[in-house]
């Protein structure tokens, strides 16, 4: 297994993720993938955050756990919801990179941002990413955060 740095976060991670997108395969798939180093990717929007849970349950602290919000869910009260749901259903009470899987151009970045930094700041998101924006989505989106 080859691993990289996550960006400029100084976390190192395996280069292959076991993404749950219509995964239907049971924990103990995710739990070796698990254990050859591999993270996990889920979000929302699979409905595999449940299924992710149980395999990881009693190796959480060897697991790098990756899952994404949806476009719906990007206003500062539906994303503060919305993780906690995550979490719930992740029975973990922190998420490795926390991702907002698509824009939603009806909510200001500005808003959805504050919300991400607040999660990190209260320690239920390590880090926050993007998935499936633009360049320069993610120029707004990085212009309107102030901490990180």
């Amino acid at each position: 297994m080859e691993f990289r740095p996550l960006g400029k976060t100084g976390k190192i991670i395996a280069e292959i993720g076991l993404g749950t997108s219509r995964y239907r395969g049971g924990v103990e798939p995710l739990r070796k993938g698990i254990s050859l180093g591999a993270f996990i990717d889920t979000a929302e929007m699979y409905g595999t955050e449940d299924m992710v849970g149980k395999a990881v349950q009693d190796i959480r602290e060897s697991t790098f756990l990756a899952t994404k919000v949806l476009p719906r869910n990007l206003k500062y009260s539906d994303l503060m919801q919305a993780v906690e749901r995550s979490l719930r259903l992740l029975q973990t009470d922190h998420i490795e990179l926390y991702q907002l899987h698509y824009p939603n151009p009806g909510i200001p970045i500005a808003e959805t941002m504050g919300a991400m930094e607040e999660l990190v700041d209260q320690g239920k998101v390590r880090f926050i990413g993007f998935s499936n924006y633009s360049s320069s989505d993610l120029a707004e989106a990085m212009k309107a955060m102030t901490k990180y």
